[in-house]
């Protein structure tokens, strides 16, 4: 599987394994822990995500993409990877998809990388003074 880098590679099947991810460590704790209760938080935070996720993404496979609905769908899958995430390392945990995303495509990544460039090249201010201006 490739690595996960954009909001356009999330599809269900990353929802469903971060979820059984979540669900069998959280299980796996002894019942009335302090792990546990936290376990259980994130459970139930990470199923909640994990449904509008899905939602999200059915509405995107039926064509009705904005670019305010990649965002909460970016936003809202990096927050199921926080939830994810105390398992790194662990049974389950897929280092190639379990992670968070910060562009919406390819193409979002290249503008943004050649708009930070231009900044800072503005930033650095001209390259040789300006041409003096005598009267």
């Amino acid at each position: 599987m490739a690595t996960l880098q954009y909001v356009c590679d999330i599809t269900q099947d990353d929802v469903d394994a971060a979820l059984a991810c979540v669900s069998r460590h959280a299980l796996a704790e002894e019942a009335g822990s302090r792990p546990a209760n936290l376990a259980f938080s994130l459970y139930t935070v990470a199923h909640s995500l994990g449904t509008r996720i899905r939602t999200r993404l059915q509405f995107h496979a039926a064509g009705h993409q904005d670019h305010e609905s990649m965002f909460q769908l970016m936003a809202e899958w990096n927050d199921l990877m926080c939830c994810v995430e105390p398992w790194q390392g662990q049974a389950l945990f897929d280092e190639q998809r379990f992670r968070t995303v910060e562009h919406m495509n390819e193409a979002s990544a290249a503008f943004r990388a050649y708009a930070l460039n231009q900044a800072r090249k503005f930033a650095a201010g001209p390259s040789s003074p300006p041409p003096t201006i005598r009267p």
